[in-house]
């Protein structure tokens, strides 16, 4: 019994993964900049071009002006919250693909 518990062990620590080498190693710090450097402008700017349309309805009537015929500016603004949506995942998407191949290479050189 004592062999099986030290031979569990054994393998145990051989099987450790060194995750505080991996976070400091200079590509998975490079990979966490790149991600930021897209995640907090577009989050940024998705928040701020979506919660724009109930300050623009509520406190100004800007929107209410007709665009053409009975379609007004907010029926406007409305529908490009759904395009802003799918061009910004779209972004997104691209962009997750390339980190992806970041960490995919990062475990190929950390043997995982």
């Amino acid at each position: 019994m004592v062999r099986l518990e030290k031979k569990l062990e054994e393998s145990e620590q051989t099987d450790l993964v060194d995750y505080e080498k991996i976070v400091a190693s200079k590509e998975f710090q490079n990979m966490l900049s790149d991600k930021k450097k897209f995640v907090i402008p577009f989050t940024i700017f998705f928040m701020g071009y979506s919660l724009l349309l109930p300050f623009l309805v509520f406190y100004t009537d800007i929107l209410d002006h007709p665009f053409i015929g009975d379609i007004t500016w907010a029926w406007v603004y409305g529908v490009s919250i759904t395009v802003m949506s799918v061009w910004v995942c779209s972004i997104y998407v691209r962009k997750s693909e390339r980190i992806d191949e970041q960490i995919k290479e990062i475990i190929e050189k950390e043997g995982l």
